[in-house]
């Protein structure tokens, strides 16, 4: 099967060896360093299924949300779920309470055996941002520490964390270097 298309005709691919391996902590190698970005009403375990069958890459879980997990909301459970099929577990929390984000990703390491915690700092939409969430977290460098703080004590080193996030809330509130620099 083929996935060239007229968008990467002109792309050629990668040679091999043109890109490092990518390692997540001591339990995740991944030969071909290539992540499938989580996406709120996309990548459900169906889809991350799927692409797996097109080649090796780490497939992270669609939103959940911190609050949502640790009150036991019965979609946000679902949503945390992962199917036999993948390989690694690798889920992506959303939160702005601290408490909420470390108990959640407890949750997802003791209960559903994630292997692999992203924080998103990176979802654009309105609903998201106007609260403080997402992509506007980093914008708050005190809550954003507060938030690693928490992820890396719930995790204790048992599993990666990593963060998704955008150059910035917009092109005026560039806030990568910050964010970067602390995580």
């Amino acid at each position: 099967m083929s996935l060239r298309t007229e968008i990467n005709l002109d792309v050629a691919p990668a040679a091999p060896g043109e890109f490092a391996a990518l390692d997540l902590g001591p339990r995740i190698h991944l030969e071909t360093p290539v992540v499938l970005a989580p996406m709120a009403g996309v990548t459900n375990a169906p889809f991350r299924v799927l692409c797996r069958r097109f080649g090796q890459a780490l497939f992270v879980s669609e939103m959940i949300t911190a609050r949502g997990l640790v009150e036991g909301n019965k979609k946000t459970r679902l949503l945390a779920g992962h199917d036999p099929e993948e390989e690694i577990r690798s889920s992506q929390l959303y939160g702005t309470d601290p408490g909420h984000v470390e108990e959640a990703c407890r949750m997802l390491i003791d209960d559903f055996g994630v292997e692999h915690v992203d924080l998103n700092l990176g979802c654009p939409v309105r609903k998201v941002t106007v609260k403080g969430g997402g992509a506007a977290i980093p914008y708050r460098l005190g809550l954003l520490r507060s938030l690693l703080e928490a992820l890396v004590r719930a995790s204790a080193d048992r599993v990666p964390i990593t963060i998704k996030m955008r150059l910035g809330i917009d092109d005026d509130h560039l806030t990568y270097r910050e964010a970067g620099r602390m995580a």
